[in-house]
């Protein structure tokens, strides 16, 4: 017997069509002849918990104002807010209406008021789904039972009690996961839990990663069936698969990245035309080639979507094998590409571009250090490149001409990164500056996803496109605010705003001593970027079609893309395994784990950093003000805390979120975002991942 649908699968369609016959359900959802029985059994019992209306004709439909919802619990899990998945309604759901629901559960609400401030409140008639599956803590035991003690916030409202079987040889200084068998419910408020593994130690930094991993649900293990298909690769490139592509074995491609970089997705190589234009190649390594469509590397490289980075581990998206051997341009190897030819003029604009199948051969693995002390006179790189790097930085300045004509939004800033001792301690957190050399494989990368997402659009094929939007009312409207609160005009409305005026701003603003601030609230007030089929353009880079062609070894939608390039040079059209929305559904939500799982170890790892100096003086600046207290970053170690409002003194203190301050009610001492103060490091808490800051009166 095939899988059944789940209530989810079936609320979904709902939602979308208002209403269905029960046979349009068996066809929309697969059902086959010898489940129909069964199937129709469980739409019985779904109108009798008034999930669904189901008539006598037999035409199914959702209850009145029935609301298919994302529950998002309060922090204590007392109660929180419903988001409609279609329409992002908010509904507030209080604690005794909230039936037990877990943060990231998928519910069915009903409105019962809008209240006079225009708030909408509901009650959660049913939960269809729930997201946690998994709990990761330590033990405790307590009257000869044995508990699970999680950091989870959003579930400490309800107690963890481990199964019996389970409980045999735990140990209090071990970390275990868990997998849920009983969720709270009326009579029964709490969870249970049976063993699956041990982690390891207490306070380990790989029991700390594995433990996130495992509480978000990430793969970290390919399948059998992707194993035994990779173990049986070559080592090397196949001679048959040369015949039809490109060889551009001659040419000498070569690789910048980073010291520690062990995948090399893309190799450049550019010509100085005599005209004064460009001729400039990007080669991206041709993954498509060995992960098939549908095959069970395809479906493990789906689920993942998205290589995971954290400090010293990485979780690839595909295996090793391929990541770091077959599809990664390793130098003096001959390796299968997709390439794309760009035609530059000498003031930075593609005029033409081409795509195709190829074979290169990388002539140096280079790294962005030394290619920068190359182009700063330092340090010597072999002759046989140093027309191609001189081309390839006067293409970069040519494009950087075009991207300051189109306005592009172009923040300045270091991304931090921490270096280890011997012993796998957190010595330090440095700032990794953007130089000439960074930003030359920038403009390159950039150049070939634009003229990629106008060669799928011109031969009019479906794909994923990298949307940015335009700020938002709300947001920019909150920045606006903030810039009149510290007196930094910015004359320009929500509907006329350009990516050019942001790029003024961010110009006009960087000398300024609270810069990094402000940056930051700038960025904040920005849209998020994500994946879509239909292209409404990249607002921060002021492209009118933007997609991503460059990662294919650690990025999906740069492999579907791919695929699509393939297909049309093969005068055909390439099917999706799924509908494209559900594809860019999946993959952007992967996208958003992975970037939630990196914040929450690198805060880990900051959180280690600051145990350090608890104790210690440095010179901090507000970033951000909230009605309890002060975030407050320390720029010489790169970390943020939080000044607890009950540590700013005896005052009461009066919140203007408008102007971003508190202000003391008796006193009149005002603090503001961007004002500089002296703090100490009172106290990290590991758990909470927190750090404690307080003021050093002056």
């Amino acid at each position: 017997m095939k899988n059944m649908p789940l209530n989810s699968d079936i609320l979904a369609l709902l939602y979308k069509n208002k209403e269905l016959s029960v046979h349009e359900l068996i066809y929309h959802l697969a059902i086959g002849k010898s489940e129909e029985a069964i199937f129709k059994k469980m739409l019985k019992a779904m109108s009798v918990d008034k999930l669904i209306k189901l008539s006598q004709d037999g035409i199914v439909g959702l209850v009145e104002q029935l609301q298919l919802c994302e529950f998002h619990s309060s922090k204590d899990g007392h109660g929180g807010i419903a988001v409609d998945i279609e329409s992002k309604q908010q509904i507030n759901i209080s604690h005794d209406k909230d039936l037990y629901a877990i943060d990231g559960d998928q519910v069915a609400v009903a409105v019962d008021n809008i209240d006079k401030h225009g708030a909408v409140n509901g009650y959660i008639v049913n939960i269809i789904k729930h997201k946690l599956e998994k709990i990761v803590g330590r033990i405790e035991q307590y009257k000869n039972k044995y508990y699970l003690i999680s950091d989870n916030e959003k579930i400490s409202l309800y107690p963890v009690m481990i199964d019996e079987l389970s409980s045999l040889n735990l140990s209090p200084n071990k970390i275990y996961s868990t997998l849920v068998t009983h969720y709270p419910e009326k009579g029964q408020s709490y969870f249970i839990v049976k063993m699956l593994q041990e982690l390891g130690e207490v306070g380990d930094d790989a029991v700390f990663v594995e433990k996130v991993l495992v509480e978000s649900n990430a793969p970290t293990v390919f399948s059998q069936a992707t194993q035994r298909y990779v173990d049986g690769l070559a080592e090397t490139v196949n001679e048959r698969d040369l015949s039809t592509r490109q060889d551009l074995r001659k040419i000498p491609f070569i690789t910048i990245d980073g010291e520690d970089a062990r995948d090399f997705d893309d190799a450049v190589y550019c010509e100085i035309n005599p005209d004064k234009s460009f001729t400039l190649s990007v080669a991206i390594a041709d993954v498509a080639h060995y992960v098939k469509h549908e095959s069970d590397l395809d479906m493990d490289a789906y689920a993942r979507s998205t290589s995971i980075y954290f400090p010293r581990r990485v979780v690839p998206m595909l295996p090793e094998k391929l990541s770091n051997g077959l599809c990664s341009l390793n130098p003096h190897v001959d390796r299968l590409v997709m390439v794309c030819h760009m035609e530059i003029s000498a003031d930075g604009e593609i005029v033409d571009y081409a795509v195709d199948n190829a074979v290169i051969y990388s002539h140096h693995r280079l790294t962005y250090t030394r290619v920068q002390r190359f182009l700063e006179g330092h340090e010597e790189v072999p002759l046989d490149i140093h027309p191609n790097i001189k081309a390839l930085y006067l293409v970069y300045q040519a494009l950087l001409k075009s991207r300051h004509r189109r306005g592009a939004i172009d923040f300045e800033g270091s991304e931090p990164y921490f270096q280890f001792d011997e012993m796998g301690n957190v010595s330090n957190l440095a700032a990794r500056e953007r130089k000439d050399a960074h930003r030359l494989i920038e403009e390159c990368m950039l150049a070939a996803n634009v003229s990629v997402a106008n060669f799928l659009t011109e031969h009019n094929h479906t794909t994923l496109y990298r949307n940015h939007d335009r700020p938002n009312e709300k947001k920019f409207t909150a920045l606006k605010d903030y810039l009149n609160s510290i007196a930094v005009a910015f004359d320009v409305t929500q509907e006329s705003v350009t990516p050019k005026d942001y790029q003024m701003l961010v110009e006009r603003i960087k000398d300024l001593p609270n810069s990094a601030v402000i940056q930051q609230t700038i960025l904040r007030s920005m849209q998020l970027a994500e994946y879509a089929p239909k292209s409404i353009g990249h607002f921060g880079l002021a492209y009118e079609k933007y997609l991503h062609f460059t990662s294919p070894i650690r990025r999906y939608p740069d492999l579907l893309v791919h695929r699509a390039c393939k297909a049309i040079l093969e005068h055909r059209t390439y099917g999706y395994m799924n509908s494209i929305e559900a594809m860019s559904e999946q993959v952007s939500f992967c996208e958003r784990r992975a970037e939630t799982l990196g914040r929450k170890v690198d805060a880990y790892y900051k959180c280690k950093f600051a145990s350090q100096h608890i104790g210690s003086q440095f010179a901090g600046v507000i970033n951000t003000v909230v009605s309890f207290g002060l975030f407050v970053s320390i720029p010489e170690l790169l970390i943020d805390g939080l000044v607890h409002i009950t540590e700013l003194g005896g005052d009461y203190f009066i919140f203007d979120e408008k102007n971003h301050s508190l202000t003391g009610k008796q006193n009149g001492f005002k603090y503001v975002a961007g004002q500089s103060v002296t703090i100490l490091i009172a106290n990290v808490n590991m758990d909470k991942l927190f750090i404690d800051l307080e003021l050093v009166k002056e």
